[in-house]
């Protein structure tokens, strides 16, 4: 017992202070090092020309006090020392802010000269782009997530190796991230774990019976569509507003008929067990029983007899009338 106290009163001793970590994140380290030690120590001796002293000075941490024998180099006090950090942060992030105001403008401008200030021929390439280089693709499908602003839709098609969206966490405040993929999908273990990974990342994800591609519309920039089926060999690039809004038109159709996928654990508290509320899942999107018992490693008969379970329990005399019953009732999460 006295060896945690005395362990945890060390660790509170080490850590560091709110003005520790300002002064480092703010400074170099050597000269963070210098001023906190100034900080202690109260001042020492100058040293002529160092270009650590000399930074101290400039940055307005330290001055000069001229002693009897020598100068010697002093602490500025504490609170106008970090007031005087933050307003170098704020000038810098400042500083930053107009460099992406600028980023933004200059990639409108571009957009632009590219729309109207091309002959007509060499407009059509600018609208809708044709890509044959399976590593450009490749390319294409992975970064396209990294430019989304308010809206991503994505279309993944029946293959478990291809990747499913996850939000950026420094930047998925405020925005939308939305995946369509098939039954099948979610029934291999591959897909499966890949729509875990995706909900649990706070991706809306909904099953479909049949997609016809794979696809991804981020916000009203552009689209990338698959010219076939996984779209690693050939896919159009859109760019053309008109052809945005008709894909996003088309996507949206098929998201408000998809069946959502939630975690499995969401109605254990509602009176189903585990088991069950798993069955329900896959028994929503469509899975026949041997594609269930295959998914869930049980067997047909036990699968059977969860299906009657759930049936009895939403007092539903099909297993259609089940997966209904089972969305009216909220069983299956948030259906907006």
């Amino acid at each position: 017992m006295v060896g945690d106290t005395t362990a945890g009163l060390s660790r509170r001793l080490h850590e560091p202070s709110e003005h520790e970590r300002l002064v480092r994140e703010v400074l170099p380290d050597d000269v963070a090092d210098a001023y906190l030690e100034l900080t202690v120590t109260g001042g020492r001796p100058a040293r002529e020309g160092h270009p650590v002293d000399q930074e101290l000075v400039d940055r307005h941490l330290a001055y000069l006090h001229r002693g009897p024998a020598a100068e010697v180099l002093r602490p500025v006090d504490s609170l106008i020392a970090v007031t005087g950090l933050l307003t170098e942060v704020h000038r810098e992030v400042t500083k930053q802010h107009d460099r992406l105001l600028q980023g933004y403008v200059a990639a409108a401008e571009v957009h632009q000269l590219q729309l109207h200030d091309r002959s007509a021929g060499e407009v059509s390439s600018v609208l809708a782009q044709v890509l044959t280089d399976p590593n450009e693709i490749a390319e294409r499908w992975k970064t396209s997530i990294h430019t989304v602003q308010c809206a991503y839709r994505s279309i993944t098609v029946d293959d478990p190796d291809l990747p499913l969206p996850s939000q950026l966490n420094a930047q998925c405040s405020g925005m939308s991230f939305r995946e369509l993929c098939t039954p099948d999908f979610v029934a291999d273990p591959r897909g499966a774990e890949a729509v875990r990974s995706a909900v649990e990342a706070g991706v809306q994800v909904r099953t479909v019976r049949t997609l016809p591609t794979r696809m991804v519309i981020v916000d009203d920039h552009f689209a990338l569509i698959g010219l076939v089926p996984n779209g690693e060999t050939a896919a159009l690039l859109v760019r053309s507003s008109v052809l945005i809004g008709a894909f996003t038109q088309y996507y949206d159709r098929l998201w408000a008929s998809a069946t959502p996928v939630v975690p499995a654990r969401s109605a254990e508290t509602k009176g189903l067990g585990a088991t069950e509320q798993e069955v329900l899942a896959l028994l929503v999107h469509g899975l026949k029983d041997e594609a269930i018992a295959r998914h869930l490693k049980l067997s047909v008969r036990t699968v059977r007899r969860h299906i009657a379970t759930v049936m009895e329990f939403v007092d539903a005399p099909t297993r259609f009338a089940a997966g209904a019953a089972a969305q009216r009732l909220g069983l299956l999460g948030d259906h907006p």
